[in-house]
């Protein structure tokens, strides 16, 4: 699939199939994440990653998301190093940039996915934290989800020419 194509074909699907991903799926869609850009080279990320996603019942109550997640043939937590990067503003863009490669990967792939922000500091991000023992410092950014669209969605035309300014706002 070309890369705009990929770009325009990406949507958030909140239903997946009962599927098997590949194991070399499973690592193209990770080293896609390796891939992004990250400032000063730091790659201030890690990734958890799961196929056996049942355990993302018990986070319904923080985030109703994770009752999708826990349906997905995939599941990546991208968790951001503070140790690592001196800003977390750029610790956020690094980790975003990664989230967004492995989704288009797996779009490239063939397979959907949804994307679960994080909000710091909430009884989510602090479940998380728990339930993985994410050590001092590291922080869950994203929760990625993917595998083959268990739902019809129409793709819809984002564009908006009003939020293009050229030169000066």
């Amino acid at each position: 699939m070309e890369a705009l194509e990929c770009l325009n074909r990406r949507i958030s699907i909140r239903k997946f199939e009962q599927a098997k991903m590949k194991n070399e799926e499973t690592k193209a869609i990770l080293k896609a994440g390796f891939e992004a850009p990250s400032a000063m080279n730091r790659r201030p990320y890690e990734f958890i990653v799961n196929s056996d996603n049942a355990f993302w019942h018990e986070f319904a109550p923080f985030k109703p998301t994770c009752d999708i997640m826990a349906t997905a043939s995939l599941t990546v937590l991208i968790v951001g190093d503070s140790n690592t990067n001196p800003t977390n503003e750029f610790l956020v863009e690094d980790c975003s940039c990664c989230a967004e490669n492995m989704l288009l990967a797996a779009k490239a792939l063939g397979y959907d996915s949804l994307w679960a922000g994080i909000k710091w500091q909430s009884d989510f991000y602090n479940h998380l934290i728990s339930y993985f023992k994410l050590p001092d410092g590291f922080i869950p950014v994203a929760a990625l989800s993917f595998g083959k669209a268990g739902e019809k969605k129409v793709q819809v035309e984002r564009y908006d020419e009003k939020k293009v300014h050229y030169g000066k706002f």
